[in-house]
């Protein structure tokens, strides 16, 4: 087969949903088919950067600029040093951040990427003249990506389209838009979509179940995010046994804070009173956050007081190796989500190289209900607590008899989260689809 890939987030973007499309491209390749991925030009705003695995010969990567110069200067020019010499944010951060508290009221509306499509949508078409494609497949976020993908499809209905959704863009639990917004970002979605995509993808059932609400005559498919194996050799022999908890207590966390939707504030609240009453020593534990949050958390521990043993300690953006490391150097990994309903389908791609790190797992914020939860509860990786108090009792049971006694993994339960197995499933998807239309 041929395969365009549409999507904004690619190598050497560090960056979580890169690895969910770029591991399909490098399985594709690997399992025979010819891959073509059309993304943006990778300005230095756009990053941070550093993660450029080896992808076979047979993927093509097309980057497509889409900036005046004007615009590229401006959101790219290094700022001069503040007055204690430390660096200051230029022009494409600070937008980054403005952007990103707007997002609560416009969603996914007004986004840069979409300077990316009508360049996008001329490159399409010019790979598409050169040499048949057998599908398209786009990966949301931005809106973007589909929109770019639904008028290449328009111009050439005779190839399959699978739009797959990481999170969803209307009714996104983070970034949904309100008021008259809400519907236009809904409109969107829907003229993008409808009697266009072949078949709609996301990375758990409760989303899926939001998809085919709004669009039920289109197939909607799951595929969960997941690992490489590659990048885990003998990931299955790291389950067992699990570290102990009678030394050094590190929990890490490596990814986004969300204050008041993905808040370590009931963890830190259970390590504060575990040391307050004694039974924890602060010089027996460390935690650890990886990450662009240094805001976010600092605003966290200040309203909670959270750090007041000194315990808590915020290391930054670091490459994905180095946060790869730091996990498996800790004795307790963390998760974080929102037990809101619009979350309960959430399935960071995080979760799944947490799975086959051999770490036991605790996730704050949610139960069982959650996609999130249910897989930690169906694989035996990982307890879920909500309430400070249950975090607590989880780990007074771990500090006393030395072990997390709820971790006991699954591995052929965790296998199934395969990139490979994954990339492999929807080029079968797109082999009956084509065989079910008629001749």
């Amino acid at each position: 087969m041929r395969i365009l890939l549409v999507t904004t987030y690619f190598y050497p973007q560090n960056r979580v949903p890169v690895l969910r499309v770029g591991q399909w491209a490098k399985y594709w390749a690997l399992q025979g088919h010819e891959v073509t991925v059309l993304t943006t030009e990778k300005y230095r705003f756009l990053g941070p950067y550093g993660y450029s695995p080896k992808l076979p010969d047979n993927v093509q990567v097309v980057e497509v600029p889409f900036l005046p110069d004007w615009l590229r200067t401006r959101l790219e020019g290094r700022a001069p040093p503040r007055g204690d010499g430390t660096p200051a944010e230029n022009s494409g951060q600070r937008l980054r951040q403005r952007v990103r508290k707007l997002r609560n009221y416009i969603g996914s509306l007004v986004d840069i990427h979409d300077l990316w499509i009508n360049p996008a949508l001329r490159k399409g078409q010019e790979l598409l003249a050169q040499k048949p494609y057998d599908a398209i497949v786009s990966s949301f976020s931005p809106p973007a990506v589909h929109i770019v993908a639904t008028r290449l499809k328009a111009r050439h209905p005779e190839i399959i389209w699978l739009a797959d959704f990481r999170d969803l863009w209307a009714h996104n639990h983070i970034t949904s838009a309100r008021g008259i917004l809400r519907r236009i970002e809904s409109t969107l979605e829907a003229r993008s979509l409808r009697n266009r995509a072949d078949a709609l993808i996301t990375v758990s059932e409760p989303l899926a179940e939001s998809l085919r609400q709004r669009y039920p005559r289109q197939p909607v498919w799951v595929v969960e995010n997941g690992f490489d194996p590659d990048e885990f050799p003998g990931w299955r022999e790291r389950l067992r046994p699990a570290p102990s908890a009678s030394g050094m207590l590190r929990i890490c966390y490596a990814g986004t804070l969300y204050p008041g939707r993905r808040d370590p504030t009931p963890l830190l609240q259970a390590v504060n009173r575990l040391i307050d009453t004694g039974v924890l020593s602060r010089d027996r534990v460390a935690i650890d956050f990886y990450g662009q949050n240094e805001k976010e958390l600092t605003a966290i521990l200040h309203r909670c007081n959270g750090n007041r043993h000194g315990v808590v300690h915020a290391h930054g953006f670091v490459c994905r190796q180095d946060s790869l490391a730091a996990q498996a150097q800790s004795s307790l990994l963390l998760l974080l989500e929102s037990n809101e309903p619009a979350a309960r389908g959430v399935l960071t791609g995080k979760l799944f190289e947490y799975l086959v790190s051999g770490i036991p797992i605790v996730a704050v914020g949610i139960d069982t209900e959650n996609a999130a939860g249910a897989l930690l509860h169906h694989t035996g990786t990982g307890i879920c607590a909500i309430r400070s108090e249950e975090i607590q009792a989880i780990l007074e049971r771990a500090l006393s008899s030395g072990r997390f006694d709820f971790y006991q993994p699954e591995p052929e339960r965790i296998a199934l989260h395969a990139r490979d197995r994954q990339a492999a499933h929807l080029v079968g998807q797109v082999q009956r689809i084509r065989e079910s239309r008629p001749c």
